[in-house]
């Protein structure tokens, strides 16, 4: 979690799922897995807007993808489309990328 994120404390337990340990990418790490996902605010890193990073997108993130588990969320949906796109034209202009 960022230092701007913090678990949401309104209905804690209510927007809780258990977390499957087998399936997290922990990394080379002494800590152990927690119990639940609980969803988390943050704030986005580009526009400033207060947002929630719920406890089953947490569990898609982390157990479906296999996204590292000391990364977290840092930019809002809107932001983080502009920036894959600003990322897309990047390696389009540098000729990474092919045009479809």
């Amino acid at each position: 979690m960022g230092k701007n994120n913090k678990i949401r404390d309104k209905n804690k337990n209510a927007h809780r799922l258990p977390v499957d340990p087998s399936k997290l990418n922990m990394g080379n790490t002494y800590s152990s897995a927690p119990e639940y996902y609980y969803d988390i605010e943050f704030t986005c890193c580009d526009c400033k807007y207060d947002e929630i990073w719920t406890a089953s997108q947490q569990k898609w993130w982390y157990e479906e993808v296999g996204g590292y588990f000391f990364a977290g969320a840092t930019r809002c949906r809107k932001c983080r489309e502009i920036e894959r796109e600003r990322k897309r034209e990047a390696r389009k202009q540098a000729g990474h990328e092919s045009e479809v």
